[in-house]
């Protein structure tokens, strides 16, 4: 009988749990570079800068999937849908917020190729709307 009580308490709690956990979706920032197969030199480093910005500032939110950093190439066709999905007209930057593996929203960070002759304001840029992005749970 005592061994029925901790098993039915067992599965309760899990339960319980379960739909807290169900209550509070889980927020991702996916960080995409877009970019073709051809790059100059500052489609490059904005690359370079963003990816730095992102791995800096986030270690632990890389480490545990509350942020992700995807270059994608949207010349090869499986990427292609970006390009309409995103309204991307150049290479980009786009911050994109996912819960429960729904796109919610997404933002251009434009402002990237102003700053890309200043290092320290770029990653600041970068950083702040990831923030805000996080911040938004």
């Amino acid at each position: 009988m005592r061994i029925k009580f901790v098993v039915i308490s067992v599965m309760a709690l899990a339960l319980a749990t379960g739909a807290a956990a169900d209550s509070v979706s889980p927020l991702k920032v996916v960080a995409y570079y877009f970019h073709a197969t051809v790059r100059c030199v500052t489609c490059r480093t904005i690359e370079s800068y963003s990816g730095e910005a992102i791995r800096q500032g986030f270690p632990e939110q890389l480490k545990n999937g509350s942020i992700e950093w995807r270059p994608v190439n949207v010349q090869l066709p499986e990427n292609r849908h970006f390009i309409r999905n995103f309204r991307l007209f150049t290479r980009s930057l786009v911050l994109v917020k996912v819960r429960n593996g729904k796109e919610q929203e997404w933002r251009n960070l434009e402002q990237v190729w102003d700053l890309v002759r200043d290092k320290g304001r770029f990653l600041k840029y970068v950083q702040d709307n990831v923030k805000s992005y996080l911040g938004d749970r």
